[in-house]
């Protein structure tokens, strides 16, 4: 039991260290400070996803028929991976987790999402005409949103 208390190697607490250190902080502080506007672009981008999960969600077949004309096959395989992901981002960047790396996951699915559209509708850019213009600045700010995150980690750790 005595090696139980005793410090782990030196190898495996680098190694811990290292991991640590890439994972970053759970969370950062004043996470929900409205006078710094990346808070709220963050906010928004995670509540956003809540009625695309949601649509999801109550049109299961629907769905799974857009990601089958989309190419993403097997189509009910790439809906659980949408729903996750979706999911993840909607909770994390709403609730500031893992910001750096929810933020890159929420970029991840736009690219997908627009390259889904591209394959049904063709390449258009409006959005409102079907076009890929909302995806690429939510893609865009998702990326803002994490590069913000790392930042602000970059000047807690010094």
């Amino acid at each position: 039991m005595s090696g139980l208390s005793s410090p782990l190697p030196a190898p495996v607490q680098s190694r811990s260290l290292l991991i640590r250190q890439l994972i970053g902080p759970a969370t950062l502080p004043d996470r929900f400070a409205l006078s710094d506007g990346m808070n709220i672009l963050r906010l928004c981008a995670g509540l956003f996803y809540a009625p695309h999960v949601l649509q999801k969600l109550l049109g299961l077949q629907a769905s799974m028929a857009f990601f089958a004309k989309a190419g993403l096959t097997p189509p009910a395989f790439f809906l659980g991976l949408a729903l996750i992901f979706e999911s993840l981002s909607l909770v994390c960047l709403t609730f500031g987790f893992f910001t750096r790396w929810v933020g890159l996951v929420s970029a991840g699915c736009m690219v997908v999402a627009a390259y889904a559209i591209i394959q049904v509708r063709g390449l258009g850019w409006y959005w409102a005409q079907g076009g890929i213009e909302y995806l690429v600045f939510w893609g865009l700010a998702s990326i803002a949103i994490a590069v913000d995150a790392w930042r602000k980690e970059q000047a807690l750790s010094r």
